[in-house]
């Protein structure tokens, strides 16, 4: 294992990374890098020209005009921005290597026209025109956190209270039912309950929401063990790759619980259902089919979570990298500050999150090579001290002499679980013994207060503490 912080080192694994024909780590950083640096500098040129910003990617910026601006002030600082980047234009075309977008411009004319914008999270958002009546026209609408959904219906049955949307909003991954239920949100925005969002306009969104996925992982395939060995030929079981659907279990929360009279102990704890299905293209067919992937038990239909259920939350989704971005708070987020406590090494960026996040980890997915001992035994070092090996210990909830071995620049063995737990903990241990050591800064204070006018024996009289102990500790402190 090599890094960029320590001296390599081995690691036993059971996960084999291919590097790619065109694998190079230090120039795909020097990408990443630069494209961090070309927002940096845009976000820098948009705050110089008194301007805001809505959203950012890897690649572009959505410039907002502040309310009080004038529109063609707002154009002509635009463009300012854009073309300062001319001049970093590596490539053999003219101009900047920034450009404005198709969907400023009007889908009649062609002329620039107002462009608005609602955004709930980093990739989540819906851009806009507003017609004479004041109703959303969608220009560009986001499938991030729909994508493991199978579409609930088709341009074959389309929603009739919404209006058709335009040919360059669909496509690149973005379907239908994708802009219908944004145009929706930004309804609701409009009709000024944006927390409300209706999921009643189209009857498919009562079904079960289904999702497909590939059997692509042992993890995957043993899902269907149960169906598998239940007598079926080869021919009729889930393969290697083949694929399969999963659905998500409806919330119980009012339903009707059965106590046996006389049974003792603490009642066994029921396990979550997890319903799956084998491929059908028939959605409704497959939802009828569901059964638990842990105990092959058929699961009926009305356990099964609707596609309005599952989009219930849709549109409040938090971001957990600003400030003021949580459920329900509204208006500019503000940076959040991240103080880094320890360095994990991990595999290429981790994958298939989205799969995980409907269907539970998959431990295939992730490579993970520990904590960079190094860089943690340094932190524990100065943490210790300076609160002492003791308090760093209690802290951390480990013993003291697991604390000295990970402190240590030995390598540890077989201790990689450890170390990640540690680094998780040392944050919050660091802040713990910070506030302990406040509080007990002010309590010596205070004795010595009481002391100065009350003197020590009266003072350690009416502290409980012996007279000899009393100015130990004051002396100590």
């Amino acid at each position: 294992m090599h890094s960029s912080t320590g001296d390599p080192f081995s690691f036993a694994t059971d996960k084999v990374e291919e590097p790619g024909p065109y694998f190079h780590p230090l120039l795909a950083t020097l990408i990443t890098g630069a494209a961090r640096l070309m927002l940096a500098i845009t976000e820098r040129q948009v705050a110089d020209s008194g301007l805001e910003w809505a959203f950012c990617d890897t690649d572009s910026m959505a410039i907002a005009k502040p309310d009080a601006m004038a529109i063609s002030d707002f154009y002509q600082r635009v463009h300012g921005i854009v073309d300062w980047f001319a001049a970093l234009n590596p490539y053999d075309f003219d101009g900047s290597i920034l450009k404005i977008e198709d969907e400023n411009n009007s889908l009649e004319t062609g002329l620039p026209e107002p462009l608005y914008c609602w955004a709930i999270s980093a990739k989540r958002y819906a851009l806009f025109n507003l017609a004479a009546d004041g109703t959303p026209i969608m220009r560009k609408a986001s499938a991030h956190g729909l994508g493991h959904l199978l579409p609930p219906y088709g341009d074959d049955h389309p929603a009739t209270t919404i209006p058709t949307h335009h040919p360059s909003v669909l496509g690149k991954g973005i379907m239908r039912w994708h802009a219908d239920l944004w145009w929706k949100i930004v309804s609701a925005a409009f009709a000024k309950h944006p927390d409300q969002v209706s999921r009643d306009y189209h009857p498919a969104l009562a079904r079960p929401a289904v999702s497909r996925y590939g059997a692509t992982s042992p993890d995957l395939l043993l899902w269907f063990k149960p169906y598998n060995q239940a007598g079926r030929p080869y021919r009729d079981q889930v393969k290697p790759f083949g694929f399969l659907l999963a659905m998500q279990v409806r919330l119980d929360f009012g339903g009707e619980r059965i106590v046996q009279a006389g049974s003792r102990g603490r009642p066994k704890k029921r396990k979550p259902v997890k319903p799956v299905a084998t491929f059908d293209k028939d959605l409704a067919a497959a939802a009828a089919s569901a059964f638990d992937r842990d105990t092959g038990e058929p699961v009926p239909e009305s356990q099964l979570k609707s596609y309005a259920e599952a989009l219930a939350q849709y549109h409040l989704s938090p971001e957990s990298k600003f400030l003021n971005a949580d459920y329900m708070d509204r208006g500019t987020t503000r940076r959040r500050h991240v103080r880094m406590t320890s360095t994990r090494h991990i595999g290429k960026e981790s994958h298939d999150w989205e799969r995980q996040a409907i269907l539970g980890p998959n431990l295939d997915s992730e490579v993970e090579y520990g904590v960079s001992t190094g860089d943690l035994a340094e932190k524990l070092r100065a943490f210790i001290a300076e609160f002492g090996e003791r308090p760093a210990a209690k802290a951390l909830n480990i013993s003291v002499k697991r604390l000295t071995a990970l402190a240590s620049d030995k390598p540890i063995s077989g201790n990689e679980r450890w170390a990640s737990v540690v680094a998780a903990r040392l944050t919050g241990a660091r802040q713990q013994c910070t506030k302990l050591d406040r509080e007990r800064y002010v309590a010596l204070q205070r004795l010595r207060e009481m002391t100065n006018r009350d003197g020590l024996r009266e003072t350690a009289r009416r502290s409980g503490i012996d007279p000899s102990n009393l100015r130990r500790k004051i002396r100590s402190g």
